[in-house]
């Protein structure tokens, strides 16, 4: 990809732990990328990166580091990001489009968007990606490839600020998805937050009967490793993330609570075709889980739809594209006539991916077809 065809010319990232790092380190390699400047809050943080050469510009303030960026990614503790983002918005250029790395989404996507400088474009964003390790110095440039990242556009959100972020994080190898902030929180209460909290539990519970049982820790199984693993998370950025979802959060663990009394009961009863049934249930979906979708698909196909020109466009569409669980590789949209209409193109990789694409588009009323691209 020569200078000319780059996405951005800068993009700025403020924040230089794992997450931050990395990002900084990937963007650096992208050739759809010319500069990167980091910032982190910590001047030892700052010499560390300076040290590993994670970006072009390590910076001293974060207004230096955003200063003529196109792009800028607030990958700070999730609890900070709201502070992090009014230290720069002085220094944000027109034109320029912010995102995040915040594993909650609805709260700060309501104060930065309640907050944006006339000109500048916000769309959260959140990697399904990361470690129980934790540091500039774990940082990794293929930490994002391969991985979910998921965007949470709004009826605000500028339609080219999404494509051009959108072909970013492809560039850099991540699966990109849609998914609305409100739906975004509910989710990961239920498959992320709620788990690591089950899992301190677990944790917990195992090392207060140490003390009684000898060599507990020595005997437990892999089940148990597996299931406690991301108790070993940072619990400065856990404590951030159960304070930004906790409505959610609550909400499921009340669920949760409500199904333990259910086993109980199960459990005291010798209900053992019941018991039975829970575990082929949790069997059978579990096994969906596991299911490696588009593993045997090769082929890249265009969907294409008229749409308004009108806002909250994007985002309708390309979160009913995520909530079908289906990545879009890349998105596009032209306007080939004067007048209130454009074709988006969305490419989907496989044929039966596409053509689910299409015919749930078609259903919500947009006239889509798809072909091979």
């Amino acid at each position: 990809m020569s200078a000319v065809s780059k996405r951005f010319e800068k993009v700025a990232v403020i924040g230089t732990g794992l997450m931050g790092g990395s990002l900084a380190m990937a963007l650096k390699a992208s050739p759809a990328v010319g500069t990167v400047a980091c910032y982190d809050s910590l001047s030892e943080v700052r010499d560390v990166a300076r040290k590993l050469g994670i970006a072009d510009e390590v910076c001293d303030r974060p207004q230096e580091a955003v200063a003529g960026a196109g792009l800028v990614f607030l990958a700070t503790p999730t609890g900070s990001i709201a502070e992090a983002f009014s230290t720069i918005t002085g220094s944000l250029e027109v034109g320029t489009v912010v995102s995040d790395l915040g594993s909650a989404k609805q709260e700060i996507t309501a104060d930065i968007e309640s907050r944006l400088p006339a000109g500048v474009n916000y769309i959260g964003g959140h990697p399904m990606s990361g470690s129980e390790q934790s540091g500039v110095e774990s940082a990794r440039p293929d930490l994002y490839r391969g991985a979910y990242f998921i965007l949470t556009p709004t009826e605000n959100t500028d339609a080219e600020s999404f494509r051009m972020l959108h072909g970013v994080l492809t560039d850099l190898g991540a699966r990109v998805i849609s998914i609305d902030p409100e739906t975004h929180d509910r989710a990961m209460a239920t498959v992320s937050h709620v788990p690591h909290l089950l899992s301190l539990l677990l944790m917990d519970m195992a090392s207060r009967q140490r003390d009684e049982i000898q060599g507990l820790f020595t005997v437990a199984a892999g089940g148990f490793r597996d299931m406690t693993r991301i108790a070993a998370s940072n619990p400065d950025v856990w404590t951030d993330i159960c304070s930004a979802n906790r409505d959610f959060i609550v909400e499921r663990l009340v669920d949760y609570r409500n199904r333990v009394d259910e086993l109980v009961v199960l459990m005291e009863s010798a209900d053992t075709d019941a018991l039975r049934e829970l575990f082929e249930n949790a069997r059978r979906a579990r096994g969906e889980l596991s299911l490696k979708s588009g593993q045997e698909l090769e082929q890249m196909y265009d969907v294409t739809l008229s749409v308004p020109d009108e806002p909250g466009v994007i985002s309708k569409i390309s979160t009913a594209v995520g909530a079908m669980g289906v990545n879009i590789e890349d998105i596009g949209i032209v306007h080939p006539l004067e007048g209130e209409t454009g074709i988006m193109t969305l490419k989907i990789l496989g044929k039966r991916q596409a053509r689910g694409v299409s015919d749930m588009l078609s259903e919500l009323g947009y006239r889509a077809t798809f072909w091979r691209a």
